[in-house]
């Protein structure tokens, strides 16, 4: 007999708990999925970005790739902009109309995101489906929460970590005491490193440069930088970057972008030291 209260606090909970899936979860005919819109991914030229209490975030897509213009200026992942796109595509065995929105915590929304002319604005995730309530135009859908978490906590989450861009081609690169420069198609040392070195071994390092990539990148914040390194493009532009730290972690700063970039100290090591040069220390010892 004394089970007999706690049996019913539990009935209780249970009730409750259906109730507020019925409340918030109205029964739907799965087989129909409806498109929370008609656009295109490849069709979008903007992305605009709104939460409550912080600086909307704006990207704009120009010819060379996305960037993010708003507020800070910065070439943007490709992946994560393609994550933002992904909603344009996405169907809900749920459509509701867009009335009684706080109820979704749609009144008002934890974020917005614009796409294009087209706004989606994203409520609460329910706690028994695990779907996220999204309304956009006059209906309410239920979709999977992957969409709300592409949204960026800063605009710099959105920034490459590419220290270059696809189009940006290095052809001589000068550290404080070497530079290797590309002439007539092949590369050039100065002064020339210990060993025998290929045009192979000098192509590697130059692409380790070109193509690096930071574990995370963000606004400049200022500093004097201890060295530079100066990079000159396929373009003719000559891009100067200063070093702010070398210890455990490489920060290098992009004084045209208004960006300081991190690598590990693995990354590091490769693009700082000489072609050759790991390979000679390691033989010594």
């Amino acid at each position: 007999m004394r089970r007999l209260p706690w049996l019913n606090a539990l009935l209780l909970i249970v009730v409750g708990a259906l109730g507020a899936f019925v409340y918030l979860k109205p029964s739907v005919d799965s087989r129909n999925e409806n498109p929370l819109s008609k656009l295109k991914a490849s069709d979008a030229n903007t992305i605009r970005i709104e939460r409550p209490g912080t600086s909307a975030i704006s990207l704009e897509k120009k010819s060379a790739g996305w960037r993010v213009t708003a507020p800070l200026s910065a070439r943007a992942d490709e992946t994560r902009v393609q994550r933002l796109l992904s909603i344009v595509e996405a169907k809900s065995a749920v459509r509701m109309p867009a009335t009684e929105l706080a109820r979704f915590e749609l009144d008002p929304p934890s974020a917005s995101l614009a796409i294009g002319k087209q706004a989606f604005s994203f409520g609460m995730v329910n706690s028994l489906t695990r779907e996220q309530y999204v309304m956009t135009g006059d209906a309410v859908y239920t979709v999977h929460p992957r969409y709300g978490a592409a949204l960026p906590a800063s605009p710099a989450d959105l920034a490459s970590k590419q220290l270059f861009g696809a189009d940006e081609i290095p052809v001589r690169i000068a550290l404080k005491d070497f530079s290797l420069e590309q002439r007539d198609g092949k590369w050039t040392p100065a002064p020339v490193p210990a060993g025998d070195l290929s045009q192979d071994d000098y192509a590697r390092w130059a692409d380790g440069w070109r193509f690096a990539s930071a574990l995370r990148v963000e606004p400049y914040v200022g500093g004097k930088p201890r060295q530079d390194v100066e990079i000159r493009l396929k373009s003719g532009t000559v891009v100067t970057l200063g070093i702010l730290a070398s210890g455990a972690n490489l920060v290098l700063t992009r004084p045209d972008e208004k960006l300081q970039y991190y690598f590990n100290i693995e990354t590091a090591k490769r693009l700082l030291s000489p072609p050759g040069a790991r390979a000679a220390q390691a033989a010594k010892k």
